[in-house]
């Protein structure tokens, strides 16, 4: 059973539960209505006989209740229905006698409803009074003379009040076909405003599994359904961006590694054929070409062991000021032999970090021997090139500021150059360079300790990066 079909039934079924519950709750409150009404129309008719009746008996003062004639009774009982003597200035002995001259009709459903007792509440006429029945005393000053007894109506006799009744129940038995019919017209077009979407969203995640990451749902709806929608173009998306992502990175490294092999692969072959000497001048080249190779290696571990959560983070109060000083120490000889002027600026205060000391020294050395490669040894106004460490902090935060000197870097690639393999040309390549792993290595080390990178034009010429890195307490070891 389909969806649609099931969505229907569903709300078919409620409708019935509701449309039922309404026209029981209807035909209720009519029938109750209608006694309601019935009963208030012969309240207004009791209070007439009443009346009629004191007026009698203050025309009649010598008889009681147990002495009315039973005609009179029948007479002031049929009177009732339309005549209050309260109001109505005749004599009663006209009214009486002029009855009298006329054939008495025949007792109507009230009247078989109505007693008369007299002082002491014993019955004089009528029907037996039960218990629930409603009685009214009659008076004619401080006694009491009569009574009449009333019992309420428990289900409509009138023809008029039943066939009333019936008008009303058939026009609701019909406004409730007529309702369902108006639901089944509207019930199908409504299942396929819901269900458009969820097949939309179906289709679309089966085009998903069989790997068409480019596939996207319109979002022209402010619903759930649209949130839904949104997410799952979101999710295409990043998918989408995975796969590019993987693939360029699989395209990437068959590059970085053909190229080192190719190398050994065609000079090992040169000297096999002679056309080479095997030297050790030869034999050294084959040795660098392994070198950056092993390197190559070792970045795309280190950098695929970040990606994966497995790089292991030895965490532990470590001394920043200390830490930088020693590896700017071990990259000076670097920076003398290419001629290049490095310079530190630290804080007096000790910064304390919480963080891996081998990680944090791999860091430095990265951004440290990223600058060295990159940076030309004579700037065009024929000054040496320059690097500027500098180390401050503020507000709970240390910042470390590498800026070297020219070249620079082009603006729209500051944001790519921690990206894996991304390097800029002509100024930035393998040889020179690396394989364009370092400053991702970097941000991953950086990330990994809550910290940030920011890359950006130095006024040297060069590339500027700075990092933040949270401030911890001595005591936090």
């Amino acid at each position: 059973m389909g969806i649609r079909l099931k969505l229907t039934a569903f709300l078919l079924l409620f409708g019935f539960l509701v449309l039922g519950a309404l026209i029981w709750s209807n035909q209720y409150v009519l029938h109750t209505t209608m006694l309601q009404y019935v009963d208030q129309r012969d309240q207004q008719r009791l209070q007439r006989l009443k009346n009629n009746l004191q007026v009698y008996l203050q025309d009649v003062p010598t008889e009681k209740a147990d002495q009315i004639p039973e005609r009179v009774w029948l007479k002031l009982l049929n009177l009732s229905h339309r005549i209050d003597l309260t109001q109505n200035s005749i004599p009663m002995e006209f009214i009486l006698k002029h009855r009298a001259n006329r054939r008495a009709p025949p007792p109507d459903e009230f009247e078989s409803r109505v007693s008369l007792l007299d002082g002491k509440g014993r019955l004089v006429y009528g029907p037996s009074l039960e218990p629930t029945a409603m009685r009214i005393l009659v008076s004619d000053g401080d006694h009491v003379v009569a009574q009449l007894g009333y019992h309420h109506l428990k289900a409509l006799t009138e023809r008029a009040d039943i066939e009333f009744a019936e008008t009303q129940s058939k026009m609701l038995s019909q406004g409730a076909v007529l309702i369902t019919l108006l639901a089944l017209l509207l019930l199908w077009p409504l299942a396929n405003h819901f269900l458009t979407p969820i097949r939309q969203l179906t289709d679309a995640l089966k085009a998903l599994a069989a790997g068409d990451f480019a596939r996207r749902l319109p979002t022209d709806r402010s619903d759930e359904f649209g949130a839904l929608q949104r997410d799952f173009n979101y999710l295409s998306k990043t998918l989408q961006a995975a796969q590019n992502s993987r693939n360029q990175w699989i395209a990437d490294i068959s590059h970085e590694l053909r190229t080192p092999l190719t190398v050994l692969s065609g000079s090992i072959e040169a000297m096999r054929d002679g056309i080479r000497p095997l030297n050790s001048e030869n034999l050294q080249k084959l040795s660098d070409e392994v070198a950056l190779l092993n390197r190559l290696i070792e970045d795309l571990y280190q950098l695929s062991l970040s990606d994966v959560g497995a790089l292991q983070y030895r965490m532990k109060c470590l001394n920043f000021n200390s830490l930088l000083d020693q590896v700017v120490s071990s990259q000076r000889h670097a920076c003398d032999s290419k001629g290049l002027q490095l310079s530190l600026a630290t804080v007096d205060d000790v910064l304390w970090v919480k963080g891996d000391e081998a990680r944090l020294t791999q860091m430095l050395n990265n951004l440290l021997q990223n600058s060295i490669n990159y940076t030309d040894a004579r700037q065009s106004s024929g000054r040496a090139g320059e690097i500027r460490v500098a180390l401050h902090k503020q507000d709970g935060v240390l910042t470390l500021r590498i800026a070297d000197s020219s070249p620079g870097v082009a603006e729209e690639h500051l944001l790519k150059l921690t990206e894996r393999f991304f390097r800029t040309e002509p100024s930035r390549n393998r040889r020179s360079g690396g394989a364009g792993l370092g400053l991702a290595i970097v941000r991953r080390i950086v990330e990994a300790h809550g910290g940030k990178i920011l890359l950006s034009s130095s006024e040297l010429g060069g590339l500027e990066v700075n990092i933040e890195l949270p401030i911890a307490t001595k005591e936090a070891e």
